[in-house]
């Protein structure tokens, strides 16, 4: 299975393509799509479009799995900003047909480091042990991604969803 993990944002939007052969984990690819605060909101949202678009269509993923809106009175403004960006995935997803799950941040922390309040560096970490990988160690959007997709990964095979 072909799962991609997404951790949007307006500013980086973090993906990591997993593939999952006999519960093995191969990351396949990892990047983000970058967008600039000084351009105005429909060509950010515009970019994330287009570079999306661009990973479905390179990459053909089975499932996308997504990291929640997650938002506290407090960061109000900045979980709106991030529903834009995840309006914009999700939208991309639904015109190539590909289902998506979702998935709270704090779950995804609980599976990759034990703890739903571990913190970026934690998470960085756990995720370049489990892949094997220590690139994943230089990107924390992109780790955010592939441990979404890791959560989706271990939640599907245990047949919760």
């Amino acid at each position: 299975m072909n799962i991609l993990g997404v951790d949007p944002s307006l500013s980086n939007t973090g993906y990591g393509l997993l593939q999952v052969k006999e519960s093995r984990y191969h990351p396949i690819e990892g990047g983000v799509i970058k967008t600039k605060s000084s351009e105005n909101l429909e060509k950010r949202l515009s970019i994330i479009f287009d570079e999306f678009s661009s990973v479905i269509k390179k990459f053909n993923p089975e499932v996308i799995a997504v990291e929640d809106l997650h938002s506290r009175p407090k960061f109000a403004k900045t979980s709106i900003l991030m529903g834009h960006a995840r309006g914009v995935i999700l939208s991309v997803a639904g015109l190539n047909n590909i289902k998506v799950f979702n998935y709270q941040p704090t779950q995804a922390k609980n599976i990759v480091t034990g703890s739903g309040r571990a913190d970026k560096k934690q998470v960085m970490l756990s995720v370049s042990k489990i892949l094997n990988n220590e690139n994943l160690l230089k990107n924390e959007h992109v780790a955010d991604a592939f441990s979404i997709a890791i959560c989706h990964s271990i939640i599907s095979q245990s047949k919760i969803i």
